[in-house]
């Protein structure tokens, strides 16, 4: 579908949806908990369902209720007959089910969207080499056969923290111990310690020691209840449409999280921003920003909206370390080039990083989102500040983390329209 949007500041109040990374580690760690768990604050966005259908697979039984989820978990990881995992387009459901879904020792092939198997696999592709197992990677599928085994692995920290964490999730169930070394630089580390916080709350017990991760065997999984968070990368989008335009203020979010994208907070602060905690949430208040250096090789969700910020911001901003931009549901680092140029920014690209001048408003037009759901969110706050209307082609993209957005944008006095084709 494509949305027709009308330029105009934004003004209210708008609750901020469940953190799917939190959501999915939930999901994982409630279906390998053999006995009911209990998930608050919920909604099934495209990855999250996706998780939801592979856990099934092993013999999970969920339901689903509107703002809760009850999970039956397994204590055996096993397929019956059904042993296709199909995966969508997320790149969580995918990395986080591979070791785990190895441990039954059967055959298992993993379906999904082009885009999602054309993302990197190199790390687990060389772990079931190193073990003599069989891993056979297409366009169309990624099928393996035999269990990962207790020991010892070394792992880069420049890749997606989500093979960390699907091997976190599925070492301590082997009978022996394994440790994990990750190396420098260990980038997305946060997202690597809610892994752990999830672990724990499920029972499991792990030895952070630095980049060193010391997994106790023969461990068992127990049933647990959870509030989930509001996710702070949701929260970027109307962050920045409250900088940029009239206040806005966010409900649902905590006042600390170990949430990677918490880092939005001191992102706003280095760029001058204004914004207020209130209650159970935050009001963001309209700011003359100026220029800074946003490090996102932490956070790299919210750098689509950080750009946004970056290029109403007073002089020249630079959004850097942002090489596994380049592994998204686009390559985000050159869509998001891309959409600024098209919104009349001037902007430099290099090989990890952008470089942003500021400006007083952006251009309207026709935007593709590139299929991906945070270059539709971004360009969506970008209107605020727009001289004209702007259209989104396939702007039904952020179905994959948040179905109800533009309902909240609405909701906030947005004036759109759907265009369906």
């Amino acid at each position: 579908m494509k949305v027709l949007i009308y330029p105009g500041k934004l003004v209210g109040r708008v609750s901020i949806p469940p953190s799917k990374s939190q959501s999915h580690r939930a999901i994982i760690a409630a279906s390998l908990a053999k006995g009911k768990s209990v998930i608050s604050n919920i909604i099934y966005s495209e990855d999250i369902v996706a998780t939801i259908n592979a856990m099934e697979k092993i013999g999970a039984k969920f339901i689903r209720n509107p703002n809760q989820l009850i999970v039956n978990g397994v204590s055996r990881i096993a397929f019956s007959d059904d042993n296709f995992i199909e995966c969508n387009e997320s790149g969580s459901t995918l990395r986080f089910t591979i070791p785990i879904f190895s441990l039954s020792r059967q055959k298992v092939v993993f379906t999904g969207k082009k885009s999602l198997l054309q993302r990197p696999l190199g790390i687990y592709e060389n772990i079931f080499n190193d073990l003599n197992l069989p891993f056979q990677k297409n366009e169309d599928q990624i099928i393996i056969s035999g269990g990962i085994s207790a020991g010892t692995y070394n792992i880069p920290g420049n890749i997606s923290s989500q093979f960390i964490s699907g091997l976190l999730f599925a070492l301590p169930l082997l009978k022996e111990d394994s440790t994990i070394i990750v190396t420098e630089p260990f980038e997305s580390r946060q997202y690597v310690n809610m892994t752990l916080d999830m672990l724990k709350l499920s029972g499991i017990e792990i030895e952070a020691r630095d980049n060193t991760f010391l997994i106790k065997g023969n461990q068992s999984y127990s049933p647990f209840n959870i509030q989930i968070e509001g996710d702070f990368s949701q929260m970027a989008f109307y962050a920045v449409m409250g900088l940029i335009g009239s206040r806005i203020e966010c409900r649902n979010v905590p006042a600390q999280s170990s949430q990677p994208d918490f880092r939005l907070l001191e992102f706003i602060n280095s760029a001058k921003g204004k914004y207020t905690r209130t209650e159970n949430g935050y009001q963001f208040i309209p700011s003359k920003t100026i220029g800074a250096n946003y490090d996102v090789s932490q956070s790299p969700d919210i750098a689509p909206v950080l750009a946004i910020m970056a290029a109403l911001s007073e002089g020249s901003s630079r959004i850097e370390n942002a090489s596994r931009l380049k592994f998204k549901e686009s390559n985000r680092l050159l869509s998001t080039f891309n959409t600024l140029k098209e919104l009349g920014v001037k902007v430099e690209i290099e090989d990890d990083s952008l470089l942003i001048f500021g400006q007083e408003s952006f251009d309207g037009g026709v935007f593709d989102s590139y299929n991906d759901h945070r270059i539709v969110m971004a360009v969506a706050a970008a209107s605020v500040r727009a001289t004209r209307q702007i259209i989104i082609k396939n702007a039904e993209a952020v179905n994959k983390s948040y179905p109800n957005f533009f309902e909240d944008f609405k909701s906030l006095g947005a004036k759109i329209e759907i265009i369906e084709e």
